[in-house]
């Protein structure tokens, strides 16, 4: 999947479904970090230490091996264990000693339960502007409650603060449950706007070619559409004529 680095300082979100893929971002995105030998914190919301180092082992990602190397820092809380304001203060206090390069917050969604749409923004406003400030890269994520299909992210009241949107979803396709990602949102750079299948093994994600024969995908109720053939024929070989070139 062709597209634009992070910029630095920029605030990421990845947004869908329980199970779609995005705490393996999450690992992904830390890991990058600490294998640039730079810092990276986790502020875990919904699971718990031994949850978290367990699948990311299961992808081949060793957290405790990083924590020891006194390049990853995991920090895991109940939301309902303090106030946003006492949250957002703890986030600032970490990030001041362990002074990371990358952060992440799995899940936002966690934080925002029991409390008012404005203290929700507020906090992640508080967030956002401090790593900003600091330059540090931050990875959010954002649980939706809808299964399949779209959901609103302007609910969440974060999609204007955030830089740059993933959504991840589940589709049916062919009587099958596939998921699907794609770059909803970039600031200030060019992406890839294909909607793509994204699936999850042993080794990770991988990101395959789009759902180039269906219509309807961010919707939940995608349709096969009419393939001109020689179109196909001819996209398929201007294909590996720029993979060839490229070797």
């Amino acid at each position: 999947m062709r597209a634009a680095a992070f910029f630095k300082d920029s605030i990421i979100l990845a947004t869908g479904a329980t199970g779609t893929g995005k705490t393996l971002l999450v690992s992904k995105f830390l890991k990058n970090a600490c294998e640039s030998g730079d810092r990276a914190i986790l502020f875990a919301y919904e699971e718990s230490r031994a949850q978290l180092s367990r699948n990311a082992y299961s992808w081949g990602i060793d957290f405790e091996e990083l924590e020891q190397e006194g390049l990853l820092k995991i920090i895991c809380t109940y939301p309902e264990s303090a106030g946003l304001e006492d949250h957002l203060q703890i986030i600032k206090s970490e990030i001041a000693e362990f002074k990371p390069s990358r952060i992440a917050i799995d899940s936002l969604s966690a934080l925002a339960r029991g409390v008012s749409n404005n203290a929700f923004r507020q906090f992640v406003i508080g967030v956002t502007g401090f790593a900003k400030q600091e330059e540090i890269t931050g990875f959010f994520t954002n649980t939706s409650d809808q299964f399949m299909g779209s959901n609103s992210i302007t609910d969440s009241h974060i999609s204007t603060i955030t830089d740059t949107i993933l959504l991840l979803q589940y589709v049916e396709i062919r009587g099958e449950m596939a998921r699907a990602i794609n770059v909803f949102k970039m600031r200030g750079s060019w992406h890839d706007k294909g909607i793509r299948e994204y699936t999850i093994s042993s080794d990770g994600p991988e990101i395959r070619d789009s759902f180039r024969n269906f219509e309807g995908i961010v919707s939940g109720s995608p349709t096969r559409v009419a393939v001109d053939e020689k179109s196909e024929l001819s996209r398929i070989v201007r294909g590996f004529q720029e993979k060839s070139s490229e070797e």
